[in-house]
């Protein structure tokens, strides 16, 4: 009986150790090579981020077509018109020429004209150019600085779905390792209940120690059942982040990739924060459209010059012959002297408009200096705290050899070895926990301070 109570003791040993060195064989499917290939996935990947580089292409094209304005146009005129009733030049001349001739008794001015106006073939090619036009310069700087607004929102997105992408990493590693905390526990709680049988049927245990020892399995197999489900679920959500098929596996990386740092200090943080976050940049981008705008709606109130070049012909009918053709050079000046107060009106609004973001800038600033801080300040504490479940997994662990020993001895009671074991697992569980807590407060941080590098097309 003591060659079996030593065989379970050295058994009961490994799965103890298993708790802190189990691993299981690595994953088959995707198996990521570090944090910055997911997030490079996720960025590929993302629909909201392909909506966003549609925006952007879309504001591009904007920006083309405004600075068009800018170019000279070329159009063609053509209108062939049957009518009635219109004006006849001839009806006015020749009566005057008939006049003329009886007096001279000639016949020297022409008595047969017949100009219609407006002309019944009218066709021309212009060629138009605005030289001063404050409307279209405005224009053109508003798309410019929409554009501009439209990236700076799609890089806020994109370090948005940074985040998420890493954070959902982390979260399926952490429900991996509580996983196999609970594995671990079960093949220790398997092992005791062995052990337990051998003590009662070696005379030094009741009955109820079998009993209280398959209640102790019971309840990690239903906590091993809850941890697979959360892993599971878990790794749905990473790869939904990633457009993967849901039911992907998940590689596993090795913990040296998912260990950080802090390399900055909270003052270094914020000031990354305000300089790079592009929220910021974005909000400067609107202050500069509304600006434009703001000269757009000013437009009306200076004049505009253009010149045009017409080439065409005019006659009764179809022709292209040189005796119809014309040639016509204009210049343009336009400006609106009164249009009822509504320019007026528009200008100030679009003041106004301008000043509001100037202000939303202003608190955007103060969120941002708030939000880095409180990253910053969890990050610290979450990495302080893995140094304290450091202490408490070691003495939990301790604790559990030295009652784990006197229980195989019948020395200790069960009570004390389920509690022991019980403060083990929890310890595990806790370092797990605390260690992924970091990982995800330092993920937050470099989102906050944009620490990170994002790198789009």
């Amino acid at each position: 009986m003591l060659t079996a109570l030593n065989i379970a003791r050295r058994l009961t040993l490994a799965s103890a150790v298993s708790l802190l060195v189990w691993a299981p064989p690595p994953a088959r499917g995707q198996s990521p090579d570090s944090l910055d290939s997911i997030v490079a996935e996720a960025l590929r990947n993302n629909l909201g981020l392909a909506q966003e580089q549609l925006a952007v292409e879309r504001a591009e094209a904007g920006v083309r077509e405004s600075r068009g304005r800018l170019l000279p146009s070329l159009t063609l005129d053509s209108r062939y018109s049957q009518l009635d009733g219109a004006l006849n030049l001839g009806d006015f001349v020749n009566p005057a020429y008939r006049a003329l001739n009886q007096i001279t008794g000639s016949a020297r001015f022409p008595t047969d004209i017949d100009v219609t106006l407006p002309f019944q073939y009218d066709s021309r090619l212009r060629l138009a150019q605005p030289l001063i036009n404050p409307a279209i310069w405005a224009n053109h700087s508003l798309a410019r600085h929409q554009r501009d607004g439209q990236r700076f929102e799609r890089g806020a997105a994109a370090r948005r779905i940074a985040a998420e992408a890493q954070a959902a990493y982390l979260r399926v590693a952490a429900a991996r390792s509580g996983r196999q905390t609970w594995e671990a526990t079960l093949a220790l709680v398997l092992e005791s209940e062995r052990v337990a049988q051998r003590l009662v049927d070696a005379g030094r245990a009741t009955p109820d120690a079998v009993l209280r020892a398959r209640a102790d399995r019971a309840e990690v197999e239903q906590q091993l059942a809850d941890a697979r489900e959360t892993e599971d679920a878990a790794a749905r959500a990473f790869n939904q982040i990633l457009r993967r098929p849901l039911d992907t596996p998940v590689g596993q990386l090795p913990d040296s990739l998912i260990r950080f740092d802090l390399a900055v200090s909270e003052q270094q943080a914020v000031a990354h924060g305000l300089d790079r976050r592009e929220e910021l940049q974005q909000a400067g981008a609107g202050i500069r459209a509304a600006e434009a705008a703001v000269r757009l709606a000013t437009a009306p109130f200076l004049p505009s010059l253009s010149v045009a070049l017409d080439y065409g012909f005019q006659s009764r009918e179809l022709s292209f012959s040189r005796a119809d053709d014309y040639t016509a050079i204009s210049v343009v000046v336009s400006w609106n002297l009164f249009n009822g107060g509504s320019d007026l009106a528009r200008r100030q609004s679009a003041q106004l408009e301008a000043d509001r973001l100037r202000l939303r800038r202003t608190e955007l600033e103060d969120l941002i200096r708030l939000e880095v801080r409180q990253a910053y300040e969890s990050a610290v504490v979450a990495k302080q705290a893995i140094g304290t479940a450091e202490a408490r997994l070691a003495a939990a662990r301790r604790s559990f050899e030295l009652v784990r020993r006197r229980y195989e001895e019948g020395m200790a009671a069960q009570v004390e070895f389920l509690d022991a074991r019980t403060s083990y697992t929890s310890a595990e569980l806790n370092r797990v926990q605390t260690v992924y807590q970091y990982a995800l407060r330092y993920v937050e941080l470099e989102r906050a301070a944009a620490l990170r590098k994002i790198e789009l097309g």
